[in-house]
This record gives structure tokens, C-alpha cells and sequence, in this order.
């Protein structure tokens, strides 16, 4: 990527609170691409289950007999009833039973028994199977896919970005925290809002301090006219100011540095993973923060937010240093993101522009206008590579 070398319009004000348009995306983007929905540590044993939401889908998160990974419409065969009334819970006796006509399934979605069913020649079990659901992980998070047919495995989805993060141990952390939060606001204008560092030097000072590059509104070294490699294979990342660790409010820590990491990983302090447009990571050397984007209306967007340690690196009372920095920028960001979406909405503002810096806004609007474009609404996603490089 490069700086933007002309001023570039922003997309239509429209496509962030129109209904048919919000529609649109969800057929182009949410149900067609990979997107993730939660960790497995969520579903430790057999049976257990949680209820996932995507647009206007619900999905049961769960695990069969064996312990592995299935995941199905929330939504029995016979009349369309919703299967699961509560968020999570399990199973019992392995068995996911209508609260309707009380039709009832194993574990792997076979129907097993329909009690009460008079008898009918044509009446196959096997034909009425639950709605499976494209279903894989990456790093102990769940990912699945809403398309009847999936050409893009989940590891060519996440591609170069996954590989980012390749040296912290995520399959093995667990998170100690989960936050909540719905803005009011579309999605893309929170997925804007984070590919951006143009607005840090007046909304974020608390990580400006940590992190100087962001007080020159930039987010890499290389989008700095005069800059130059400090050393060999320096590639421009993000780093904490000289003293500091990572992302604490002191941008000190008493929790160990994650096994793995190389000594470029440890002194920048800061890594980024974005898995366009579900979910982004901010690793640390000591833990990993993630962030899922989940739309819940044309102008509603929720967030989880999870924070990663190691089971035996967990230490309660180095949590609130942890949670403090990524509750305050959501919260910052978050307030932003409202007033950009209130905004929106003058009969005056057609569409807005981007500066030169922005230019990870404009490579998401080619993305998305593509996804809209396509003939197609299962066609492969792919992640947008901001250029946080971490190999």
C-alpha cells in the first residue's frame, strides 16, 4: 500500500443507513465471507453450546460426541422453529430437541426421532438433517461461513495476516476478559474509524504517548515522508515509546513475555492482525487483545472484545492494567463512530473524501464496491493487508 496522491471521494453517505443497501452487504460480505464468531474454550465438552448471531442468522456453536466443532442453523427442519431459546448452555443427553414438536437431533445434526409422527411411506430421517454450517478455527477462534458452497478454505481467507501472529500462542491462551458493547453505528463506519490513525492526535493522547508514531496521525513509519529504516529488515511497524513495554496506562508490566516471540516482537510491543471485516488482533508481548465486529442493523454494530493470556500466566490482579487501554480507546472510538454515523445523514453530504493517509479507507471501498459488483454472492474474501508486518 501507499499514500493516497489525490483526493479520493468517500463511499455514498446512504450505504451507512440504508435498509435495502444494509441487505446488499449482508448478502455480499457477512454471509458469503469467513467470520468469527467466537473461541472454543466457549464449548470446553461435548454438548456444550452457544448461539451466534450473524446479521439476521442465528447458529448453534457446538461439539459432537467426539469433541469436534459443528455448527448449525438455529432452526429445526419440520416448521422452522428456532431450536435454542437461551444464549448457551448444554445439551442434555447429547440430544438438540425442538421446544416446538419436540423433533430431535444428535450432536452431528442427524435427525433422530419425531415422537408422536403418524407413519408416511415417503418420510426419510435422513433427509432432514439440521442446516450444517461451514465451520473451521484458527488460533482457538471459531470462524464459519454462510455460503452453500465454500471456495475459500479459512486459511486462504485469513492469508499473510494470520501469519503476522504466527509466533504468539493463541490455540493456547484463554480469555480472561470479554467485553460487550453495541455502538450506534454502521459497520463500516467502526471499520473506518480503526484503519485510520488520522484522528489518534485529538481522540486517542492517552495511546499516542504510548505508541509516538500515532501522534503524526499516521499509522506506519513508511507513511512518514522523511522516514528511514533504523536498521536492517526494519519495516515501519508501529512501536512503543523507548521504556515501555506494551499497552498499559504506564506502558509497563509484571505479567512475562509469551514464549515464541522474537526479539522484534518484544521491543516494538505492538503487532496487528485485520481480518476484514469481522475481527481484528493487537498482539502484545505479554497478551492479545481481539476485537469481533458484528453488524446488528443498518446503523447498529456490536463489538467482543477478548483479552488473551496463557492458563498459567493469569494473574487477577494485573487485569484491570490490561483492560484499561483497550477500554479506553473502544470508548474513545466509540463515541467518534456515533457522531460520524449522526453525521451522515445531512441531505448535504453526498459522500465525504479521504486524505492520504487514509488510504486503507480506500482499498476497503474498492474491496466492498467488488464484493457489491460481483455477479455472485459466495464469492472468496480476503483480508485487507494493512501493513503491519510482524515476520
Amino acid at each position: 500500500m501507499s499514500l493516497l496522491s489525490r483526493t479520493e471521494h468517500s463511499l455514498p453517505s446512504s450505504w451507512y443507513y440504508d435498509t435495502a443497501h444494509y441487505a446488499r452487504e449482508l448478502d455480499a460480505v457477512w454471509y458469503s465471507d469467513w467470520v468469527c464468531v467466537g473461541r472454543l474454550e466457549e464449548i470446553p465438552r461435548a454438548g456444550d453450546f452457544f448461539v451466534a448471531g450473524i446479521g439476521n442468522q442465528r447458529l448453534i456453536v457446538t461439539r459432537n460426541a467426539e469433541g469436534l466443532l459443528r455448527v448449525f442453523h438455529n432452526t429445526c427442519r419440520h416448521r422452522g422453529s428456532v431450536l435454542c431459546t437461551e444464549d448457551r448452555g448444554r445439551f442434555r443427553n447429547g440430544r438438540i430437541i425442538c421446544p416446538y414438536h419436540t423433533w430431535t437431533y444428535t450432536l452431528d445434526g442427524d435427525l433422530a426421532a419425531t415422537p408422536s409422527r403418524l407413519p408416511i411411506a415417503d418420510f426419510r430421517d435422513a433427509d432432514y438433517s439440521l442446516y450444517r454450517v461451514h465451520a473451521d478455527t484458527w488460533g482457538g477462534y471459531i470462524f464459519v461461513n454462510l455460503s452453500h458452497t465454500t471456495e475459500t478454505s479459512l486459511a486462504d481467507f485469513l492469508g499473510s495476516e494470520a501469519r503476522l501472529l504466527q509466533r504468539w500462542p493463541l490455540a493456547q491462551m484463554k480469555s480472561v476478559q470479554q467485553d460487550r458493547r453495541t455502538l450506534a453505528c454502521n459497520w463500516k463506519v467502526f471499520w473506518e474509524n480503526y484503519s485510520e490513525c488520522y484522528h489518534c492526535p485529538r481522540v486517542h493522547p492517552e495511546l499516542c504517548k504510548l505508541v509516538p508514531l500515532y501522534q503524526q496521525a499516521v499509522l506506519s513509519y513508511t507513511d512518514t515522508p522523511d522516514w528511514q529504516p533504523q536498521q536492517p529488515g526494519d519495516d515501519g511497524r508501529p512501536r512503543v515509546a523507548p521504556g515501555l513495554r506494551t499497552w498499559t496506562m504506564d506502558g509497563q508490566s509484571t505479567l512475562p513475555v509469551l514464549p515464541g516471540l522474537s526479539e522484534s516482537d518484544i521491543a516494538s510491543g505492538v503487532c496487528f492482525a485485520s481480518f476484514t471485516a469481522s475481527m481484528f488482533v493487537v498482539a502484545h508481548p505479554d497478551y492479545v487483545r481481539s476485537v469481533r465486529v458484528l453488524p446488528r442493523g443498518p446503523e447498529s454494530t456490536e463489538l467482543v472484545v477478548d483479552w488473551l493470556l496463557l492458563p498459567d500466566t493469569a494473574n487477577a490482579g494485573e487485569f484491570a492494567r490490561l483492560f484499561a487501554v483497550g477500554r479506553l480507546l473502544l470508548e474513545q472510538d466509540g463515541r467518534v463512530c456515533e457522531l460520524n454515523q449522526q453525521g451522515l445523514k445531512s441531505r448535504r453530504h453526498e459522500h465525504g473524501i479521504l486524505v492520504p493517509q487514509e488510504y486503507a479507507l480506500w482499498d476497503f471501498h474498492q474491496w466492498l464496491k467488488a464484493k457489491l459488483n460481483s455477479d455472485r454472492t459466495d464469492v472468496p474474501g480476503r483480508s485487507i493487508n494493512k501493513g503491519d508486518a510482524c515476520l
